[in-house]
């Protein structure tokens, strides 16, 4: 466990189903960090993937780029239309987290693994969970070399 600023970030929230959720990545992250770019921001850490919504068919999910000041002509998150690039915020606070090491397949363990070890601590989840991918499929030919940070906010 460790305990983290908030970071502010541009991004989407949209809701996809979860087979196509690559393709929303691949669609949006390049979108994110030109925008980024166009407003004069710098990234201040790796793209991220914020997983508000995970049950059934269709997940909500938020996807961005940590910056390193909120830009001022943006609409917020929680105004914005599904889709739009916003400013939004990771949340400081406690966080349980973890990294999974290899394919994206296999990452629901280390979720499940996380879950545990926070409810070991005596702890309960306190918000949408995300990932940062610190290694990604852009970087690597081989799967089993993807790195990705997962953070869990605690109650």
């Amino acid at each position: 466990m460790t305990t983290l600023p908030p970071q502010p970030t541009v991004a989407a929230r949209t809701t996809s189903p979860r087979d196509r959720l690559s393709q929303l990545f691949e669609e949006y992250l390049p979108k994110v960090a030109q925008r980024i770019a166009d407003l004069g921001r710098e990234p201040a850490g790796p793209a991220y993937g914020r997983y508000h919504n995970v049950e059934g068919d269709l997940w909500d999910v938020e996807i961005g780029i940590p910056v390193d000041a909120p830009p001022a002509n943006l609409r917020s998150l929680d105004d914005a239309e599904r889709g739009e690039l916003a400013v939004s915020e990771l949340p400081g606070g406690d966080v349980a987290t973890t990294v999974h090491i290899g394919s994206y397949d296999a990452i629901s363990e280390a979720y499940e693994q996380l879950e545990h070890f926070i409810q070991e601590q005596g702890r309960e989840m306190g918000g949408a969970p995300w990932e940062s991918y610190v290694v990604e499929m852009s970087e690597v030919d081989d799967p089993s070399q993807l790195r990705t940070e997962i953070y869990w906010p605690l109650a």
